[in-house]
This record gives structure tokens, C-alpha cells and sequence, in this order.
């Protein structure tokens, strides 16, 4: 090789990871045509999904009257509060409210309990019939819940779960696809942790407390996050265990306000509105835990 072709390879420029042109000094040339699409694409998949959440927020503070018209009306005009004061004053809001956060982290915390137990022994105990169990297990998800209505209601009859927070919670805690999650993050756990810990005496529900949960953290969050959404608009299944209105939960309050005669929007909007900021919340509470636990594949390896 010569000198001359030394030099120009040495002076090409280099990409960055954003497409961008960086030359050798460190400065980017500009963007490419591929990271430009990217760009535009993210900015309107952000938009499809920001753009009815905003209508909402601001459809929750006008009277009903304004809420539909000849054309979406996206600008902060005519906003008022009354329709959240009239939210609370009028329906037992804080009540749907409380009963919500109680049963949906009741639930998340049973769920992602039962599905990080049956993971941890389906992925790092041999028995026979592990798989047998384990694609059983599976194959249960392929199982309309509608099917399972009538004799998830019977088993809490007879338990006398009925009006009860637990009859609403203890029949969906066993989750399939919770328990394939946790069972494929838990095949990429190192085995040489557990040797050591056995080694040193710990006993098996002591590897487990103190060696396996700290260091599956992030699963354990991401779980516990699409358990409690999935138990916060779940609508089907609180609407069957509950009778009184003061047990109900929040969708199934506010489905309530839909009726044959009359749909106050004025106020469905607005227990939507509130009804999205628990869950806002949670998310940026767990969010690089969520983050983490999402970012693997499959296999359990990123």
C-alpha cells in the first residue's frame, strides 16, 4: 500500500449511528436520507398517539355542547373545570378511584409474585414433565376468556369471593404470558451465581430472595407495569364480581355513564383524563427498569 492510498483512507469521512456524515475532525456534514425518514416517521407516530390524548385533556374541560362540532377544535378555548367538580360531586369518583389502585396493585403484585416463582422453577430445575407443564401452561392463552367466565364466576361463588377485592384478583393471577416471559428471562440467569450461593449454604428460597430477584429487577418491573395496566381497564371481569358501585373500579364506573338514554361525555372525558395519570406515573417511577426488561429478546439476551 502507498502512501497516497494511506492518506485518502485515512481521510474518508465516517458515519455516525444516526446516519450522519462525520468527518475526522469530529464535526457532523449532515444527515441522511434513511435517518431523515426515521426522523419523520417517529414524529408522526408520536403525533398519532399525543394528538387524541391532548383532544381529550382539553374535550374534559369544555361543556358538553362544545365537545363535538363541525370541525376538531385543538386550541385551549372556552376551558373550564366544572365538569371534574361535577365528576366528583355527582359520582362516587374517588371511590372508583381508590378501588382501582387497590385492586390493580393487588393484582401486578400477585401476578408478577406467582409468574417470577413458576419462571425461576420451569427454567432452572429439571423434573419430569417440566416442558409438558410449561407448554400446557401455554397453550391455556390460546383460550378465549370468554370461555373461562362461567366457571371463574362458579369457583368464586363457592369461595364466597364474590363483592370481594380477592375474588376479582385471585382467578386472573395465574398469567401464561407473564409466566413465558419470566421463564425466558430466567434461562439467560447465570448458573454459576446459584453454584456459588449453594456452595455457601444458602437455601433455595434463599438464592431465590436474595440472589435471583435483585438481579431481575428490570422483568420484574416491566411485569408489574403491563399487569397493572392490563387490571386497570379491565372491564369484563370487575363488572361480573361486583354488584355495589362502591367496589367497583374506575372503567367500570365510568362505563356506567354510558347508557341507552343518555352519554354524558362532559364527564366521561374527564374520569378518562384523570384516569390516565396513575398509570403515567407508574411508568416514569419504573421507567429505565421498564426500559431494561424490554430490551431483550426472546432468549433473554439483549
Amino acid at each position: 500500500m502507498t502512501s497516497a492510498e494511506g492518506t485518502g483512507r485515512a481521510e474518508r469521512p465516517a458515519l455516525g449511528r444516526t446516519g450522519a456524515v462525520v468527518s475526522a475532525g469530529g464535526r457532523r456534514r449532515g444527515i441522511t436520507a434513511s435517518g431523515a425518514g426515521l426522523v419523520v416517521l417517529f414524529i408522526i407516530l408520536s403525533l398519532l398517539f399525543i394528538i387524541p390524548l391532548y383532544w381529550m385533556v382539553l374535550s374534559s374541560m369544555r361543556p358538553q355542547g362544545s365537545i363535538f362540532g363541525a370541525s376538531i377544535n385543538l386550541l385551549p378555548t372556552g376551558l373550564t373545570l366544572d365538569n371534574y367538580e361535577r365528576l366528583i360531586n355527582t359520582t362516587p369518583f374517588p371511590r372508583w378511584f381508590l378501588n382501582s389502585t387497590l385492586q390493580s396493585l393487588g393484582y401486578a403484585t400477585l401476578t408478577v409474585a406467582i409468574c417470577a416463582l413458576a419462571g425461576y422453577a420451569l427454567a432452572k430445575y429439571s423434573f419430569r414433565g417440566r416442558s409438558i407443564i410449561f407448554w400446557s401452561i401455554l397453550g391455556s392463552q390460546m383460550l378465549p376468556f370468554q370461555l373461562l367466565i362461567v366457571p371463574l364466576f362458579i369457583e368464586i361463588v363457592k369461595l364466597g369471593l364474590v363483592e370481594s377485592y380477592f375474588g376479582a384478583i385471585v382467578p386472573l393471577a395465574a398469567h401464561p404470558i407473564g409466566l413465558f416471559f419470566m421463564r425466558q428471562y430466567m434461562l439467560s440467569f447465570n448458573d454459576d451465581l446459584l453454584a456459588a450461593g449453594r456452595v455457601d449454604g444458602a437455601s433455595e428460597y434463599r438464592l431465590f430472595w436474595s440472589v435471583v430477584l435483585p438481579n431481575i429487577r428490570p422483568a420484574l418491573a416491566t411485569l408489574f407495569i403491563l399487569f397493572a395496566l392490563d387490571y386497570w381497564n379491565n372491564l369484563l371481569w370487575p363488572l361480573i364480581v361486583f354488584r355495589n358501585p362502591d367496589n367497583m373500579p374506575i372503567a367500570v364506573g365510568l362505563g356506567g355513564l354510558v347508557n341507552q338514554y343518555k352519554i354524558s361525555y362532559d364527564l366521561l372525558l374527564a374520569g378518562s383524563a384523570l384516569a390516565t395519570l396513575p398509570i403515567i406515573g407508574l411508568f416514569f417511577v419504573f421507567r429505565r427498569q421498564f426500559m431494561a426488561g424490554t430490551s431483550v429478546t426472546g432468549t433473554g439476551i439483549q
